[in-house]
Protein backbone atom coordinates (compact mmCIF):
# COMPACT_ATOMS: atom_id res chain seq x y z
CA UNK A 1 0.00 0.00 0.00
CA UNK A 2 1.52 3.34 -1.05
CA UNK A 3 1.60 6.42 1.68
CA UNK A 4 -0.22 6.26 5.19
CA UNK A 5 2.45 8.54 6.89
CA UNK A 6 0.08 10.45 8.54
CA UNK A 7 -2.54 7.48 8.42
CA UNK A 8 -4.16 9.08 5.69
CA UNK A 9 -5.74 12.17 7.74
CA UNK A 10 -4.47 14.37 5.12
CA UNK A 11 -7.93 13.60 3.51
CA UNK A 12 -9.63 14.86 6.64
CA UNK A 13 -7.82 18.26 5.83
CA UNK A 14 -9.85 18.24 2.48
CA UNK A 15 -13.05 17.50 4.04
CA UNK A 16 -12.90 19.94 6.71
CA UNK A 17 -11.70 22.44 4.09
CA UNK A 18 -14.55 21.65 1.88
CA UNK A 19 -17.49 21.36 4.29
CA UNK A 20 -16.20 24.87 5.64
CA UNK A 21 -16.17 25.83 1.92
CA UNK A 22 -19.56 24.42 1.40
CA UNK A 23 -21.46 25.91 4.55
CA UNK A 24 -24.63 27.90 4.19
CA UNK A 25 -23.43 30.74 5.91
CA UNK A 26 -19.73 30.95 4.55
CA UNK A 27 -21.36 30.66 1.25
CA UNK A 28 -23.68 34.06 2.33
CA UNK A 29 -20.88 35.58 4.46
CA UNK A 30 -18.00 35.50 3.10
CA UNK A 31 -17.86 33.57 -0.60
CA UNK A 32 -14.52 34.85 -1.28
CA UNK A 33 -13.01 32.82 1.65
CA UNK A 34 -14.96 29.66 1.18
CA UNK A 35 -13.45 29.55 -2.59
CA UNK A 36 -9.99 29.99 -0.67
CA UNK A 37 -10.86 27.08 1.46
CA UNK A 38 -12.12 25.02 -1.47
CA UNK A 39 -8.93 26.05 -4.12
CA UNK A 40 -6.89 25.54 -0.96
CA UNK A 41 -8.60 21.73 -0.23
CA UNK A 42 -7.30 20.50 -3.59
CA UNK A 43 -3.55 21.70 -3.56
CA UNK A 44 -3.23 20.80 0.11
CA UNK A 45 -4.18 17.85 -0.85
CA UNK A 46 -1.48 17.23 -3.64
CA UNK A 47 1.10 18.96 -1.81
CA UNK A 48 0.31 16.36 1.04
CA UNK A 49 -0.08 13.61 -0.96
CA UNK A 50 3.35 13.93 -2.74
CA UNK A 51 5.54 14.50 0.95
CA UNK A 52 3.36 11.63 2.33
CA UNK A 53 4.79 9.06 -0.91
CA UNK A 54 7.81 10.38 -0.11
CA UNK A 55 8.03 9.83 3.77
CA UNK A 56 6.39 6.56 3.20
CA UNK A 57 9.24 5.70 0.88
CA UNK A 58 7.41 5.09 -2.12
CA UNK A 59 8.79 7.75 -4.17
CA UNK A 60 11.33 10.20 -3.61
CA UNK A 61 11.56 14.15 -3.59
CA UNK A 62 14.67 15.17 -5.25
CA UNK A 63 15.74 18.35 -3.73
CA UNK A 64 13.46 19.22 -1.00
CA UNK A 65 13.95 23.33 -1.23
CA UNK A 66 13.33 23.14 -4.67
CA UNK A 67 10.07 21.29 -4.03
CA UNK A 68 8.93 23.48 -1.11
CA UNK A 69 9.36 26.48 -2.88
CA UNK A 70 7.16 24.89 -5.84
CA UNK A 71 4.39 24.06 -3.03
CA UNK A 72 4.86 27.41 -2.09
CA UNK A 73 4.52 28.56 -5.82
CA UNK A 74 1.27 26.38 -6.23
CA UNK A 75 -0.43 28.22 -2.75
CA UNK A 76 0.43 31.38 -3.36
CA UNK A 77 -1.08 30.97 -7.27
CA UNK A 78 -4.28 28.90 -6.25
CA UNK A 79 -5.45 31.86 -4.10
CA UNK A 80 -4.38 34.92 -6.21
CA UNK A 81 -6.84 33.36 -8.14
CA UNK A 82 -9.87 34.07 -6.17
CA UNK A 83 -8.55 36.83 -4.36
CA UNK A 84 -10.01 40.01 -5.49
CA UNK A 85 -8.78 41.74 -8.66
CA UNK A 86 -8.68 45.40 -7.56
CA UNK A 87 -5.75 44.02 -5.49
CA UNK A 88 -3.50 43.87 -8.52
CA UNK A 89 -2.15 46.93 -9.72
CA UNK A 90 -0.45 45.93 -12.34
CA UNK A 91 -3.37 42.86 -13.50
CA UNK A 92 -4.34 39.93 -11.63
CA UNK A 93 -3.33 37.46 -14.33
CA UNK A 94 -0.35 39.52 -15.37
CA UNK A 95 1.00 38.98 -11.55
CA UNK A 96 0.00 35.52 -12.08
CA UNK A 97 1.82 34.59 -15.31
CA UNK A 98 4.99 36.84 -13.78
CA UNK A 99 4.93 34.16 -10.88
CA UNK A 100 4.05 31.35 -12.68
CA UNK A 101 7.25 32.39 -14.96
CA UNK A 102 9.40 32.93 -11.71
CA UNK A 103 8.57 29.36 -10.79
CA UNK A 104 9.54 28.09 -13.92
CA UNK A 105 12.39 29.69 -15.19
CA UNK A 106 14.09 28.71 -11.65
CA UNK A 107 13.39 24.83 -12.33
CA UNK A 108 10.85 24.49 -9.43
CA UNK A 109 8.37 22.65 -11.26
CA UNK A 110 7.11 19.68 -8.71
CA UNK A 111 6.88 17.32 -11.60
CA UNK A 112 10.93 17.33 -12.10
CA UNK A 113 11.18 16.67 -8.26
CA UNK A 114 10.16 13.38 -7.62
CA UNK A 115 11.94 10.27 -8.46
Amino acid sequence: MSGGHWEYDDRKLESILLMIAEDEKVQERWPEIGQVFAVLSVVLLKISHDMDWDLSFDLSIRDDRSFQNAAIGKILEAVMKVAPDKWFSRGKWATIQAIQERIHETGLSSNKEMV
